[in-house]
């Protein structure tokens, strides 16, 4: 499955990205098309993996997620 990981800032984006990468996953920085106000800065990190750990990695790091949707 692909969680599409919705983040708070572009910063924050890039900092999950970084931490998903040394935990071994293959995480893609994505522009949201025709973002909406909800949607913070308008990036999702995109990772996929099979399991809900990668969720609990970037919230166990304090960084702030918007909204998750899984493909």
């Amino acid at each position: 499955m692909t969680f599409e990981i919705k983040m708070g800032s572009v910063t924050n984006a890039q900092r999950a990205k970084r931490l998903l990468q040394a935990k071994g996953y293959k995480p893609i920085l994505k522009r949201i098309e025709n973002p909406q106000p909800s949607d913070g800065c308008g990036y999702v990190v995109r990772v996929t993996s099979d399991d809900e750990q990668v969720l609990r990695i970037i919230q166990n790091s304090g960084l702030g997620i918007l909204g998750v949707e899984v493909l």
